[in-house]
This record gives structure tokens, C-alpha cells and sequence, in this order.
């Protein structure tokens, strides 16, 4: 297996430590292993991020500095494994698809994990300690029986009181860094592993007053704070100064995550932990803003929702030992970021995983909504990506479509059936295992 030796990205002129005001006290080489800090930001979009190229507005400077440090890298094409929350954190939590973690439904079997080799679990077993700060209601312990998941099951430390009471509403994301910092600074000489995962950018989207993008001469109905039924009732019909209103407030809600990470990353300076640091960012799943006549997600595989962020950022005596090989072609799996982190940290991988990148990468959402009036969610799609050609199928209607990503990175422009790469993905997506409803 080849490693990848990082090369340092320069995307502009601005420091972390400029961002920040600290610099990096760090301390000698205290330990022969890293720790990991796994941030994951709820319904993230890979194309609203300024390290992605991102002019709308200026989203993410902290993430934009932090891909100039040495040991930085920008994975570009990083595909979901599904198109909504639950799968997606139990890919990144057991480094399995659906098939195999077997979380892919809100409520019933079709919920629990069915996978005992966790993060934390494997973490845990190495000696490190464990904690995660959790802000999305779905995955919280006290869910009803139907509903649990098991993803919290590994953690020493699993802290899901951050989530408000109207899960849709409010900010939680300084509650997130509080907690996360609040168990940072009680650890002790053992390494750590710590999820953070981030729910704001996830509607309602609110109005965040120190900085404001919405247009001021914009008199329509969106506003900061919109109850996702709202969104629901007037997602049909936005027009265009609506989709610009809803885009802003969306991009403050980046901007509110990317400051609090700012927190994070400083404090981890301040402690002199940075450079024994692996950080890893990513996204469980994007969202949709009107382009298709949806506002939010679990409704289709295109690349708004499952082409993901992912930046990491590894400290120079341990870049040797990351690993995350490209598949032939082009592109990642979400499902590569659990065996390189547990590499990194010198741990063994358990059956199943492995460090080699696939040759089809896949995604799926079997998406049952709880709610009888949300019945026009339910969603039955898979798709296969290989060679730049992305083929997704509806498993409801049978319609299917196929993408050239080279060309089309955003899947707006299906090819036509006489295109050529028709039967090769079509035997592509046959190759692949799915995930079956019990």
C-alpha cells in the first residue's frame, strides 16, 4: 500500500494564527501516538466552503486558514454514504456501508446498529479515551426503543445535552465547543479521540444579527428562523430572491460553526496539544436549497447532498502513517475515514475494513418517514460512482440517471441514453451490495 506524503495547500493569504490571535506553544514530542479529533458539521454543503471555492460569501475563514498549515489536505470528492444523518454518522462510526452497519431507517430494525467494532469501541480497546459531543436529536441515547440507533454505545464521554428543546430551532453550536473543551481540559497523559459533531447549518436556519448577507431590498417570505414546515410548504415555488434570501442565512450558520471551531483549534494550541493533533473535518450529508423544489435533504443522491468536505490536517511526525488512497478514477468513499483514523493512531483494523480504496464507490438513502403527513419523503435511491461517471437509480419508480463528474460536478445535466457508459455503470451497480430492508 502506498501512503500518501501530505503536500501543503496555500489557498490565500491568512494565517490560523492570524484567525485565531494564538500561536502554536506547542509542546515537545510528549507522545508515540496522536490524538484524533473528528469534527463532523450537520447538513454541510462541500460547495458553500471557501477551501472549495466557495465567492458567495466568505463561510469559513477558519477553515480556509487551517488548509495553509503544513500537513493539510482538501479531499475533493468524498462521497456519502447516504443523503441523510443516521447512516451517514454510522459509516463514519464503523467504516461500513449500509449493508454492513445496518442503520438506514429512522425507526425498527432498520435502525439499529448491527456492527460492535465502533470508533470508540476501537479507540477505547487502544487504550485512548473517548468522548463525543453530539448535537443532532436523532442520535441521542434517550430516543424511544424503536428508534435507538446504538451509535452512542463506545464512548467514555457522550454528551448529548447540548441539543435543544426544539430540536430545529435555536444555536447550539458555542454549547458544542464548550462541552468538547470542558472534557478536553479533565483528560489526562493518555491520547484522546473526540467527536464533535456540529447540527446548525441544519434548518430552521437562523439569523445570526453580527453579520448580515440577506439583501436588504429583499420584502419576501424567508427569514431567519423558518420553521421547516414552512420551508416545506413554500419549497415549490421560490423565486430567485427567495433562494438568494435562504442561501445567506444558510451561510451564516457556516460562519457561526466555522468561528467555533476557531475556539477549538485555539484552545488546542494554548494546552500545547496541537501538534500531537489529527484532525479530521467532515460532513454527514449537504442539503438542499430550492435548486431542485426541496429545502433540505434524504431526497435525492445528487451531488448537493452526498459530495462531501473533507479536510485533514496531520502533524509532520505522523503524515507517514495517514493513509487515503483515491479510488481508480477518481474520488473517496466516506466509509476510508475509519480505517485511516484508526492507522494513524497505530491501531488494528477489525475484519472488514480495510486501508485500499474501492473500485465502485456507493451511496444509498431508504428514507421511511415517521410522520404519516411526511409521506411524500419516503425515498427508496442508490447510485455508484466510477471512472467520473455517476449512475444513481430510483428503486421506487425505476427511472434512472447517469452523470458525467467530470464535466458536471453538480448533476444538473443528465446524459442522454446513447451515451456509452450506460451498460458499464449499469453492470457496476449489480457488482455492488446493498442494503435490504429487514
Amino acid at each position: 500500500m502506498r501512503r500518501r506524503r501530505f503536500q501543503p495547500i496555500a489557498l490565500g493569504c491568512l494565517s490560523l494564527l492570524a484567525v485565531t490571535g494564538l500561536g502554536g506553544c506547542g509542546k515537545e514530542e510528549s507522545g508515540t501516538r496522536p490524538n484524533v479529533l473528528l469534527i463532523v458539521v450537520d447538513t454541510l454543503r462541500s460547495d458553500h466552503l471557501q477551501p472549495y471555492g466557495y465567492k458567495g460569501h466568505p463561510t469559513s475563514p477558519i477553515l480556509q486558514a487551517l488548509v495553509e498549515e503544513d500537513g493539510a489536505q482538501v479531499y475533493r470528492g468524498m462521497l456519502g454514504s447516504s443523503s441523510w444523518t443516521k447512516p451517514g454518522v454510522a459509516t463514519l462510526f464503523t467504516g461500513l456501508d449500509g449493508d454492513g452497519h445496518g442503520v438506514m431507517r429512522l425507526a425498527g430494525k432498520g435502525a439499529r446498529l448491527k456492527d460492535p467494532n465502533t470508533l470508540a469501541a476501537e479507540f477505547g480497546k487502544g487504550g485512548y479515551a473517548t468522548g463525543c459531543v453530539m448535537s443532532n436529536f436523532l442520535l441521542k441515547r434517550k430516543m424511544p426503543e424503536v428508534m435507538q440507533s446504538d451509535l452512542h454505545a463506545g464512548f467514555d464521554f457522550y454528551d448529548d445535552s447540548v441539543v435543544p428543546a426544539d430540536p430545529h430551532r435555536g444555536v447550539s453550536a458555542p454549547a458544542v465547543t464548550e462541552s468538547g473543551i470542558n472534557w478536553l481540559q479533565q483528560q489526562g497523559e493518555d491520547p484522546w479521540l473526540m467527536v464533535l459533531h456540529y447540527f446548525d447549518p441544519h434548518a430552521s436556519f437562523e439569523d445570526h444579527p453580527e453579520v448580515d448577507w440577506l439583501d436588504p431590498e429583499y420584502r419576501g417570505w424567508v427569514i431567519g428562523g423558518a420553521s421547516t414546515d414552512l420551508l416545506r410548504q413554500k419549497e415549490k415555488n421560490l423565486s430567485p430572491a427567495d433562494r438568494r434570501a435562504l442561501v445567506s442565512f444558510y451561510d451564516e450558520e457556516i460562519l457561526a460553526v466555522d468561528r467555533e471551531i476557531g475556539r477549538v483549534v485555539a484552545h488546542l494550541k494554548a494546552t500545547g496539544q496541537w501538534e500531537d493533533t489529527v484532525l479530521i473535518f467532515t460532513a454527514d450529508h449537504g442539503e438542499e436549497l430550492g435548486e431542485r423544489g426541496h429545502i433540505g435533504h434524504t431526497q435525492t443522491l445528487r451531488s448537493e447532498l452526498v459530495d462531501l468536505p473533507c479536510i485533514v490536517r496531520v502533524p509532520e511526525r505522523w503524515q507517514d502513517d495517514w493513509v487515503l488512497e483515491a479510488a481508480v478514477g477518481g474520488g473517496y468513499a466516506m466509509r476510508q475515514l475509519y480505517p485511516a483514523m484508526l492507522h494513524v493512531a497505530g491501531l488494528e483494523l477489525p475484519a472488514g475494513r480495510t486501508l485500499e480504496a474501492p473500485s465502485i464507490l456507493k451511496t444509498q438513502v431508504d428514507f421511511v418517514p415517521v410522520r404519516k403527513e411526511h409521506v411524500e419523503k419516503y425515498v427508496q435511491k442508490r447510485g455508484v460512482r466510477k471512472d467520473g461517471l455517476y449512475y444513481v437509480r430510483d428503486m421506487r419508480s425505476g427511472t434512472e440517471l447517469l452523470f458525467d463528474l467530470t464535466k458536471d460536478p453538480g448533476t444538473n445535466h443528465p446524459l442522454p441514453e446513447e451515451h456509452a457508459g450506460w451498460e458499464p455503470m449499469r453492470k457496476a451497480f449489480e457488482q455492488v451490495t446493498w442494503w435490504e430492508a429487514p
